[in-house]
């Protein structure tokens, strides 16, 4: 392979490429370029002294390794010399202010994990157990391992995770979570679970009698108004009978031919505020539920949102393309996303919620999405910004419209990528 063939360009000079002798990263730039680690033409050398030697005398070299094999030991930034080769994450031939992650070690780290890095060439540790800890031991040794235990993870060969990252794992392991992994297989296991299941459906129709009595008369409007300002609150989410919604903000509806119909709902879209682009995948291709099945852009900032059931695209809507905003102004019926021919229908739709269960998880996440403003309240634009009324407790219509890029890589990560983590059932 010569620069011209990957850069579309006459030049003629060949690539050099050079990785440690270590089986894992072949493995990884395998999976990245889907091809087989035979296919991989590079040179593997011994160390990483070597490696680096021979990217720094020569500029038409490219070396493979990991992040804490090019960082000072000092000062934990990129060793002089060494330069980050950026990844066009969304194919636009350039890199876009949000994919811009590649000036330090730290802005590279966050970049990893927002998502702006492809998964195939990074990797995560875990910790597993059968149920949530509850033991004060455990949750010493866990919380240790999130703050004072990350200085052990650089002598070790790993990147320590970013301050925002550990603060949301730190409150993620006291919140209240169901079992991870349930190992156990007890003979009244079956009776425990459906005596838990019975309980929640009792609360959650005794929350839901209690939102129709309190909300009795209140109009709903599809955008109310304060003094002018244009406002949401959680009566003026639309959510027409029928449709089955997904944590993810999406709904799913299957059309009489058997193909089922998928968007994105009300609340979203009131969240977002007028979308101006969109990038949608073709009819022939796969989708896997919590999966990227849309991202939705609005001035040059993105959000990939995830797709409530798995199947193939038949078709999907272009109407968007020329007129992505009607999403905005009719989510439901012309701004529907795709129709697709389901995998598993009757098994997805289990986990997807509907009709008045839908409405009481709104309150759940008007809640949750309060919290988040009000977690990141430090944020300048969010000062600036009322975004939380004071009558009633209603939000600013289209209220990421107004935010910084950086708020909404934040929203991206802790709102809607954490989605699928929370707690209601």
């Amino acid at each position: 392979q010569t620069w011209g063939n990957v850069l579309n360009s006459d030049q003629s000079t060949l690539i050099k490429s050079y990785c440690l002798v270590e089986g894992s990263i072949r493995s990884y730039l395998a999976e990245f370029i889907k091809t087989s680690s035979q296919n991989i033409d590079i040179q593997e050398v011994a160390g990483i002294d070597e490696l680096l030697n021979e990217i720094q005398n020569d500029k038409n070299a490219i070396g493979f390794c990991r992040l804490v094999d090019i960082l000072d030991d000092n000062s934990q930034e990129i060793v002089q010399g060494i330069s980050l080769i950026p990844i066009d994450m969304n194919g636009n031939q350039k890199v876009d202010f949000f994919e811009d992650i590649y000036h330090n070690s730290t802005d590279l780290a966050r970049g990893i994990w927002i998502g702006k890095y492809p998964k195939a060439l990074f990797h995560s540790i875990y910790s597993v157990a059968g149920t949530q800890p509850t033991g004060s031991n455990e949750l010493a040794f866990l919380n240790w391992i999130l703050t004072d235990g990350q200085q052990y993870l650089y002598t070790n060969g790993y990147s320590e995770l970013v301050y925002s990252e550990r603060q949301s794992k730190i409150h993620g392991l006291y919140a209240a979570q169901s079992p991870i992994v349930d190992t156990q297989n007890k003979p009244m296991q079956a009776y425990t679970l459906l005596f838990y299941v019975v309980v929640s459906l009792i609360v959650i129709l005794f929350m839901f009698l209690m939102i129709r009595f309190y909300g009795a008369g209140k109009q709903e409007l599809t955008t109310e108004k304060r003094g002018g300002e244009p406002v949401f609150g959680e009566h003026s989410v639309k959510a027409p009978g029928g449709l089955f919604f997904d944590k993810s903000h999406t709904w799913a509806f299957m059309e009489k031919d058997g193909h089922v119909r998928i968007g994105i709902d009300d609340f979203l879209q009131h969240v977002i505020g007028i979308i101006t682009r969109v990038k949608m995948k073709k009819p022939g291709d796969r989708i896997k539920r919590g999966e990227t099945f849309l991202s939705v852009i609005q001035q040059g900032k993105q959000l990939d949102i995830y797709s409530p059931v798995s199947g193939t695209i038949f078709e999907n809507n272009t109407k968007l393309q020329a007129n992505p905003s009607m999403i905005n102004s009719s989510p439901y019926s012309d701004g529907w996303v795709y129709t697709i021919a389901s995998d598993n229908w009757l098994k997805e739709i289990k986990g997807l919620f509907i009709g008045n269960i839908y409405q009481v998880w709104i309150q759940y996440e008007f809640t949750r999405l309060k919290d988040f403003l009000s977690f990141n309240e430090r944020s300048k634009s969010i000062k600036d910004l009322q975004l939380v009324m004071q009558d009633g407790g209603e939000l600013k219509d289209h209220l990421l419209e107004g935010l910084d890029p950086e708020v909404w890589e934040e929203f991206q990560n802790e709102f809607i990528n954490s989605s699928n983590e929370q707690g209601f059932s």
